[in-house]
């Protein structure tokens, strides 16, 4: 299967990926942010569940980044796995505004090689925020569609060649930056850029970047958010959740469909039998939302509040009937998707709350991380399988699942885990 389409739908996704499965002959793409149906959700049922960097453990590959920066996760699609990075800057060029180089590296999913990096000419700096490879790109199979902090969108082919470049308008004064990844809807890469009144969301043509609509977001201040696709009643929605609402538009506009009162900030929501999880990722309350609304659904489609979640940046994952996030000082959490009743909160010293957990279809929850990690069961006991850690600092990148194995990027090593 060469073209994807990014759908998230009742049942934990389950004839989503049950088809992707058998499309790709029980290979599993991982194209865009937190997977095919961007709520990091996986059909893998045999991953490790134990790795250690020192020893070697289920540890296939590592390649090094080289001097750079960047939080972008990893994406996969057959032998390829792709990754964006910038150049680490000295203090002086922080000082001097320099904008640093931006790549787009391919590695080769067997061994690790390093297959090409291309170069992509920077756009303009970004107020207060030196990182600028912090959105996941996504691809489609036939191009891979990068999105800088500079505000540089590009297209790159399989075999790295440039297809197009385009600078989208600044400035932009977001805090911590642009970190809000693409999605992809038709023949469409969709920009997400809320700052201040002065945001937008913009749907470029895949194969020339230029413009093909926008629609212009004043009511909604910064927003770290991706936004993602779903389908209600057969027909397609994009998923947002910006900072005062969370927002179901038509993809081949950006016209509302519905929309509810919520505090929104750093996290992408996450969806599961018509119900969608959401909060802010910044330390708001969570809350859950019916999908099937039109309008002003506040009243009518709200359908419970949690306590305040103190968390930062990442997002949550369902599975089955349950809702797991990560929140600081190290904790796992975990919900009743149905009620919003607390089912544990248990400590979890050194578990990410940057780096977004993976349920998979062998019944687990991976908070992977490039440091310390958990796998955890997926039940209303807080089950601990194993705590791992790859000791490559914290970085905020989220882990890409592909037959069998797991792609992590670290503050200086791309690790790729799996049983021998």
């Amino acid at each position: 299967m060469r073209r994807l389409t990014f759908i998230a739908s009742r049942g934990l996704m389950a004839l989503v990926l049950s088809t992707l499965v058998r499309a790709e002959a029980r290979a599993e793409n991982w194209p865009g942010w937190r997977g095919p149906t961007g709520v990091g959700v996986s059909a893998e049922q045999d991953l490790p569940t134990t790795w250690d960097a020192k020893k070697g453990d289920h540890v296939l590959w590592k390649a090094p980044l080289g001097e750079t920066n960047g939080h972008s996760s990893p994406i996969v699609w057959g032998d390829r796995v792709f990754l964006t990075t910038a150049a680490k800057q000295s203090h002086a060029e922080e000082e001097a505004k320099a904008i640093p180089a931006h790549f787009l590296n391919c590695f080769q999913l067997s061994d690790g090689k390093l297959l090409w990096k291309t170069p992509i000419e920077g756009g303009q700096q970004t107020a207060g925020y030196a990182i600028y490879a912090t959105p996941t790109p996504i691809t489609d199979g036939h191009a891979v569609y990068c999105w800088f902090g500079s505000g540089v969108a590009a297209a790159v082919d399989f075999d790295g060649k440039l297809l197009w470049r385009q600078v989208r308008p600044g400035p932009f004064k977001l805090n911590p930056g642009l970190c809000s990844s693409p999605a992809l809807y038709q023949d469409t890469m969709l920009l997400l850029c809320d700052q201040g009144g002065g945001g937008w969301l913009q749907a470029l043509d895949k194969k020339t970047g230029e413009i093909k609509w926008e629609q212009k977001r004043p009511k909604h201040s910064y927003n770290n958010s991706t936004p993602i696709l779903i389908h209600v009643h057969g027909q397609p929605q994009l998923l947002i959740q910006a900072s005062n609402q969370l927002q179901g538009l038509d993809p081949a506009s950006g016209e509302p469909i519905w929309w509810c009162t919520t505090n929104g900030f750093g996290s992408t929501p996450a969806v599961s039998k018509g119900l969608i999880y959401s909060d802010s990722g910044n330390g708001e309350n969570g809350a859950v939302v019916a999908d099937d609304g039109k309008g002003d659904v506040t009243a009518t489609h709200l359908k419970w509040h949690s306590k305040k979640t103190p968390s930062q940046y990442s997002s949550a994952v369902i599975s089955g009937d349950f809702v797991y996030r990560a929140q600081k000082p190290g904790l796992i959490e975990c919900r009743r998707l149905s009620t919003g009743d607390e089912v544990f909160s248990e400590r979890a010293e050194g578990v990410s709350v940057t780096s977004s957990p993976v349920a998979t279809a062998g019944g687990l929850i991976y908070f992977g991380n490039s440091g310390r990690s958990y796998v955890i069961k997926a039940s209303d006991k807080f089950d601990v399988v194993a705590v791992n850690n790859l000791n490559d600092g914290d970085n905020a990148a989220s882990m890409a699942v592909s037959p069998g194995r797991l792609i992590i990027r670290g503050d200086h090593w791309l690790f790729c885990l799996g049983k021998p």
